[in-house]
This record gives structure tokens, C-alpha cells and sequence, in this order.
């Protein structure tokens, strides 16, 4: 026997433990993020004002300026810029829009975005995406559908407990009422077949 060197059981139990550990951790976490961190999938929550703020019912446009739930700089910024889709967006609709937040944005790789920001075709190309013709409430996604978006190809919806994924962004907040249709809020850009 080596005094002061591990035995092989030492090894093999601690790998056995460090399996198990690994085996027990959520499916979820295995999303990284760009910057190489683990990020948790959280379940889709549905729209709740605030106690105390009255929301009035804005356009799909200025529901990104005004509301509580988050900010969306990036992705009014490039509405903007993408052949005027704000200016759509502002229309009567009703449309539903599927918004990545500005971490989301974050989140893409600093080639993606170079790209996008200098490519406006592009940029209207992957924002068109996020944009379904009609009023969609999370109950109108069913596990398995295709949607037919603006940009002309279709996302899938997907179910998995109280989590519904547009591709594979998770739908983080639900139901944004707009007057002129219905806002969603995405923890990723999703991104159309020809864009990849």
C-alpha cells in the first residue's frame, strides 16, 4: 500500500459522486450563454400589471417604449433601421410580436451582430421572424405547431411544463395586450432558415 497517494476506490468513488452530481442537474442549465455561463430556462409567465400602474393599451411600437416588463433599445433600434418595420408595427394589425429584450441581443455572438447592424435586408429578414400576422395568446401555441411569420418562413412552438419555446428561445413573458395586437417577450433572437 502508497501512504499519501489515493487508492484507486478513492478515484472511482469520487468519480461515481461526481456523475451523480452532474446526472441531477437541470436540462435547462446546459444553455450557455455568450459569454460561456450557464443560464436557467425559467418557466413562461403571463403578463400581470403592476399594482398601482394603470396600462393603457398602446401599439405594438410604444408598448416597447412604455412598459414594465423589460427593455427593448436594441430591438426598437433596429425596427427603425430595418426599412421602417416600425412604422408596420405601428399599424392597425393586429400583429403579434415576439420581442427579444435587449439581453437577448446581448446574448447574440459579436459577428451576428456586426452583421445584422451593417445588412439592413438582413437585419428586416430576422426581425420579420419575430412577427406573426393576427392576434396569438399563449393559449393559441400548441406544442408542435408552425406558425407562418412576416418574413415568410415558419417558427415551431414547444411545450415542456409550464415553459412554451418559440424555436428555441424561451417565451419568458406572456400576453402584452397592445391596440393592435399581442406581445410576447423572448430570452433569445431567433433566427429564420437563410439568416443561420
Amino acid at each position: 500500500m502508497n501512504k499519501g497517494r489515493p487508492s484507486k476506490t478513492v478515484f472511482t468513488l469520487a468519480a461515481v459522486a461526481l456523475t451523480i452530481s452532474a446526472s441531477q442537474l437541470p436540462a435547462q442549465a446546459e444553455r450557455d450563454d455568450s459569454k460561456g455561463r450557464q443560464r436557467q430556462a425559467g418557466k413562461t409567465t403571463e403578463y400581470q400589471p403592476k399594482e398601482g400602474f394603470e396600462r393603457r393599451a398602446l401599439d405594438l411600437v410604444n408598448t416597447l417604449k412604455e412598459n414594465e416588463v423589460g427593455r427593448f433599445g436594441t430591438l426598437l433600434d433596429g425596427l427603425s433601421q430595418a426599412y421602417d418595420m416600425d412604422n408596420t408595427l405601428r399599424g392597425t394589425g393586429p400583429f403579434t410580436l415576439f420581442a427579444p429584450n435587449d439581453k437577448a441581443f446581448e446574448r447574440l455572438p459579436q459577428e451576428t451582430k456586426d452583421t445584422l447592424w451593417a445588412n439592413k435586408s438582413k437585419l428586416k429578414q430576422v426581425l420579420s421572424y419575430h412577427v406573426v400576422k393576427g392576434k396569438l395568446t399563449a393559449d393559441d401555441l400548441k406544442d408542435g405547431q408552425q406558425i407562418q411569420t412576416l418574413e415568410g418562413h415558419k417558427f415551431t412552438v414547444r411545450r415542456d411544463g409550464g415553459t412554451i419555446y418559440i424555436d428555441k428561445a424561451v417565451l419568458k413573458v406572456s400576453n402584452i395586450p397592445c391596440s393592435n395586437g399581442e406581445m410576447h417577450v423572448l430570452e433569445d433572437v431567433i433566427m429564420p432558415p437563410l439568416a443561420k
